[in-house]
């Protein structure tokens, strides 16, 4: 009889560590950026990085209006105050804007004074542009974060963002390169990157296809703030893990072909597919040039 509460402390016990455990895995998460949104619905949201040139956006935004489709830009101050007039054609096409900072430098080993200053800066710039409208979301340049970056421009009222599906397009590999690592790397709740400065010079090639083999397939491609409204911000690397993240999707959860109305730097190894989850490709992490 002595020995009966033996059993329920140890439950007890284990059940406080899972909790506690659990707790403070969510406490380190909360320093990472974002890579992507849980739902199961068939839906991915499109974005774009500009830091320079005035070439390669209009012929982007031409493809996205022939389309009806809507993305993400994430655009650097400076590069904003020198072209008002691309940055006033992003809006008036529905597309969100969002802050790719101010100097394109990496952040991630920066003091939190310096890096609230890079992104307070293009905020000024870009808040006249947006009026009222608070910008929600920041993605560092070169997707070189750290959990400072992420603390700090939470402080300022924005979420970092990185991305699940990396096109590579920075690299100009080939416009059929482009196009099978955004369709084949396809997940519900994924965060798309496309590049929509003048060094890329593949991306509004590439861009129909990436539109329309999706919405074949089914997939729906939206801004980042409608994904946002889609489920909870996962905040855990997915590239290189081998796992396709909300698999299997919720087949006839979005509509195909319906356009809406608007793990830190490196380099990974090639995934490996998990029991129950189709293959995975590889994805690459870092080195976003624009």
């Amino acid at each position: 009889m002595q020995r009966l509460w033996w059993p329920a402390a140890v439950a007890a016990f284990s059940l406080l560590a899972g909790v506690s455990l659990a707790g403070a895995q969510r406490a380190a998460e909360s320093a990472h950026p974002v890579y992507y949104v849980e739902t199961r619905q068939k839906a991915m949201a499109l974005t774009f990085d500009v830091s320079w040139g005035d070439k390669m956006l209009p012929k982007v935004l031409a493809v996205l209006q022939a389309e009806h489709q809507q993305a993400t830009f994430f655009v650097s101050g400076p590069w904003a105050q020198t072209h008002p007039d691309l940055v006033k054609a992003i809006l008036a096409g529905g597309n969100e804007l969002a802050s790719h900072g101010q100097a394109h430098v990496d952040l991630g080993g920066r003091s939190a004074s310096a890096i609230a200053d890079n992104l307070a800066a293009a905020d000024t710039i870009l808040r006249t542009y947006t009026g009222s409208t608070a910008l929600r979301f920041f993605r560092p340049p070169n997707g070189d974060w750290s959990g400072r970056v992420v603390e700090t421009a939470r402080g300022l009222g924005y979420e970092t963002i990185i991305w699940s599906i990396d096109s590579l397009d920075w690299k100009n590999p080939g416009i059929n390169v482009i196009v099978r690592r955004v369709v084949s790397g396809a997940f519900p709740g994924a965060i798309i990157l496309l590049h929509a400065s003048d060094t890329c010079r593949q991306t509004d090639l590439a861009l129909p296809s990436i539109i329309q083999d999706l919405r074949r397939g089914g997939w729906r491609l939206v801004t980042l703030g409608q994904l946002w409204a889609m489920g909870p911000a996962v905040r855990r690397d997915p590239r290189g893990s081998g796992v396709r993240p909300n698999w299997p999707p919720v087949e006839g959860a979005s509509s195909a072909g319906t356009a809406p109305s608007s793990m830190a730097p490196g380099r990974n190894a090639a995934p490996r597919a998990a029991p129950g989850s189709p293959p995975v490709p590889a994805v690459s992490s870092g080195g976003a040039a624009a």
